[in-house]
């Protein structure tokens, strides 16, 4: 991870900024090279090593091209929404504790989810209602990212994006229920893996995080044009079982 992140702060040429998850994928092994070539390694393998002149050259370039963020770098390796491939998640993780009001009022906050989606609710609580892709869209909209035509329906999410086979950090999960649908962002799974631990609104009809069985879920999306990271990490907050949705 440490790697990672200094490699994005250097401007190599060609090469993509990468997901700072610790994991040494293709991408992370190709970045390495090109800045290997870029320091004049005749045949570059890919490899950091302690006390190497790609280790050495790579901290003194980064250190030059900002020694602060170098700095956060080496003392803060703890991965952020951003270093796993979703910034989104932060944003969505702010609006926990958004929900609904009861009676004639409605949270103007999730009628401004509503409009993201260009949904016609006048009401945040009512049967016809429910606004767990309008959370997601609007997310979605703060980072400059495409929506789906009809965003506001959780189902027309199963067919955005690119398409996992399973979930990993930020994903978009997407399942049926009695009446519609549900989406909501991947953030965790349980160390068994049988449960997945998702962050979306109108669950128990308030923006927050929630515990599925894994089965449930029928599809798992990502972003057009964002580089998926690797792996769904180990959840260790705490979390209620999945309750109403609608």
């Amino acid at each position: 991870m440490i790697v990672q992140r200094l490699l994005n702060q250097i401007d190599i040429p060609g090469a993509q900024q990468l997901v700072a998850d610790g994991s040494p994928g293709v991408r992370t092994i190709f970045k390495i090279q090109a800045f290997q070539r870029s320091i004049g390694i005749a045949r570059p393998d890919g490899i950091i090593a302690p006390r190497s002149k790609t280790m050495t050259e790579l901290m003194c370039r980064a250190d030059a091209e900002n020694s602060v963020h170098t700095q956060l770098a080496l003392t803060n390796p703890a991965p952020t929404s951003a270093d796993l491939g979703a910034p989104w998640i932060a944003t969505a993780e702010r609006e926990i504790g958004q929900k609904e009001v009861v009676g004639a009022k409605a949270n103007p906050r999730i009628m401004e989810y509503h409009k993201a989606s260009k949904h016609w609710a006048k009401d945040d609580s009512g049967k016809l209602d429910a606004w767990c892709g309008s959370f997601v869209a609007w997310v979605m909209l703060q980072h400059g990212l495409p929506t789906p035509k009809e965003s506001y329906r959780a189902l027309e999410w199963a067919q955005y994006g690119s398409k996992l086979k399973a979930p990993v950090y930020g994903a978009i999960c997407v399942k049926s229920r009695s009446g519609g649908g549900h989406v909501a962002f991947a953030v965790g799974q349980s160390r068994d893996g049988k449960d997945y631990f998702v962050l979306g609104g109108n669950q128990n009809d308030e923006v927050n995080i929630k515990k599925y069985a894994a089965t449930v879920w029928d599809a798992f999306v990502f972003p057009p044009g964002a580089v998926a990271g690797t792996s769904l990490p180990v959840y260790k907050g705490t979390a209620e079982n999945a309750g109403r949705e609608s």
